[in-house]
């Protein structure tokens, strides 16, 4: 069977979701409150503020306006000319990359898409004029952020591989809907989490206040995926969705390409090389298929062949 090539190292230590880890971030917060205005209102805002501070300083107050404007400038151009590292590029994977997930011994060998998966999308949007203000926001809030610890901390119970959260762009000018991403490795995890104390609270809490937060919209979907029947592919990112995912595996025997021995836990990417073989051509990526990833080749373009790098970091 194809062996294909790891382009991250399994850790010792589970990393966190990139749900968690953001909100640990400085810039966590931050679209959720540029979201609860439209441009006119934090322009007309913004001219307030310059209004206040020209009537205490005079024509002083203008100079931090331009000095910023002329700080972003530079700060891009820097950027373009390769003469700074963008930050907007840590973490991205220079390649075409695809989901496959290890054996019981560590190898990313087999037919792709080579296990079952759930996947849970949970959402909400707050539809009331004062946004993030409205009540029974912060605590629906507050309750999902409490969750999303305590099955994180709990990941391994519940078959959890990873959590990703996305915003939508283009439904309302502001208060825009909030998504979130979960995957499992099988419904009966799911439904442990479904009936956890944690989660039975907040939805305890939702059902007595029900009536009252018609403002508020909440949904799931689910949806169960036999092996051979999804895939993940992905060119120049950052590990997302089912990329950004880990499986916990304990070896028996030491795996001295990938630097783990037996009889040590460690957390697997399933992030592999994409470039050739099966995993070329999505039909190739959803082993139900049967395809051989030749659909490609009558248009003899192929721009990933010598594209990338081949090795795990």
């Amino acid at each position: 069977m194809a062996q294909y090539v790891p382009l991250r190292k399994p850790l010792h230590q589970r990393p966190e979701s990139s749900h968690v880890s953001g909100t640990k971030r400085t810039e966590w917060g931050l679209p959720l409150i540029r979201n609860q205005l439209t441009i006119s209102s934090w322009l007309a805002l913004g001219g307030c503020l310059q209004c206040l501070l020209f009537l205490v300083g005079g024509r002083i107050a203008f100079v931090p306006a331009f000095l910023l404007i002329f700080y972003r400038i530079v700060d891009a151009a820097l950027m373009t000319k390769g003469l700074k590292s963008n930050p907007a590029l840590n973490d991205v994977i220079f390649n075409k990359f695809a989901v496959h997930y290890p054996d019981s011994e560590g190898k990313f060998g087999g037919k792709p898409a080579n296990k079952d998966i759930v996947v849970f999308h949970i959402g909400a949007r707050n539809n009331h004029p004062l946004g993030m203000f409205a009540p029974g926001f912060k605590e629906l809030g507050d309750y999902f952020d409490n969750m999303a610890k305590d099955i994180e901390k709990r990941s391994e119970e519940y078959g959890l591989m990873g959590i990703t959260s996305y915003t939508a762009a283009n439904e309302t000018a502001t208060n825009n809907e909030i998504m979130t991403v979960m995957f499992f490795e099988n419904f009966e995890g799911l439904q442990k989490f479904a009936h956890d104390p944690l989660h039975r609270e907040a939805w305890n809490w939702w059902n007595r206040k029900v009536n009252s937060l018609k403002h508020i919209s909440i949904w799931h979907e689910v949806f169960r995926c036999p092996a051979g029947n999804w895939e993940g592919i992905y060119v120049n990112s950052h590990p997302r969705g089912l990329a950004a995912t880990t499986v916990p595996l304990t070896l028996e025997k030491d795996n001295e390409e990938l630097g783990v021995k037996a009889g040590e836990k460690a957390h697997y990417y399933p992030i592999v090389d994409a470039r050739k073989g099966l995993l070329k051509t999505s039909a190739g990526r959803m082993s139900a298929t049967g395809s051989d990833a030749k659909e490609h080749e009558k248009y003899n373009d192929d721009p990933y062949e010598n594209y990338g790098r081949l090795n795990a970091v």
